[in-house]
């Protein structure tokens, strides 16, 4: 390679390595304020350890955006409901007596708050657009109401093992349920406060 082609050569090949180095750059500093603000919206809801570990894997989707952070919040409560869902089906087999009916009635109750979570996430995907005062659409009410609904549906489930919590198959079903209400709680704390404007 001769005098001038090398002299040519290097300034595109400095630019190349900045050009390469740069979005890495970039992505590390949108993902760790995408996490501040995963963080700072946590610490509004009722356990704000439990929401920040499972909503900040999607830091770099969710970036600032609290229609976003919500509709995470929401396919992550689905996917713990869809778990409990899966366990009282195989939990039910083969089991009789008040634990069979609990479970019957379990399967039920989970099987509606995951299509209720499901019709919220959906619903809240649409949104997105925040009005100049940051309010967001009216139609986020609908979100609103289907999640409260899907955690009364999860209350429903653990309440009808009331009676049976002794019986070690019941406990386990009572624990899981219970720790899926924590992410439809939290879910739903994050919504309330994108509907309220809270952010």
């Amino acid at each position: 390679m001769g005098e001038t082609a090398t002299k040519r050569f290097l300034p595109l090949f400095h630019i190349f390595i900045i050009l390469l180095l740069l979005p890495a750059t970039v992505f590390v500093g949108v993902n760790s304020s995408s996490k501040d603000f995963i963080k700072q919206s946590c610490a509004g809801t009722l356990y704000p350890s439990l929401c920040y570990s499972s909503l900040a894997p999607y830091a770099s989707a969710v970036r600032q955006s609290p229609a976003k952070l919500s509709v995470a919040a929401a396919n992550v409560s689905l996917a713990k409901i869809k778990d409990a869902l899966s366990l009282a089906v195989y939990a039910k087999r083969g089991s009789g007596g008040r634990i069979g009916a609990a479970l019957h009635d379990c399967v039920q109750s989970l099987s509606r708050a995951a299509d209720l979570t499901k019709q919220a996430a959906a619903e809240m995907g649409k949104l997105g657009a925040e009005s100049k005062d940051g309010g967001i659409a009216w139609d986020a009410s609908n979100a609103q109401t289907w999640m409260s609904a899907a955690m009364t549906n999860e209350e429903t489930c653990l309440n009808g093992f009331e009676d049976a919590k002794v019986v070690s198959g019941a406990k386990a079903m009572c624990d899981r349920v219970g720790e899926v209400k924590k992410y439809t709680s939290n879910a739903l704390s994050l919504l309330n406060t994108l509907v309220n404007g809270g952010y």
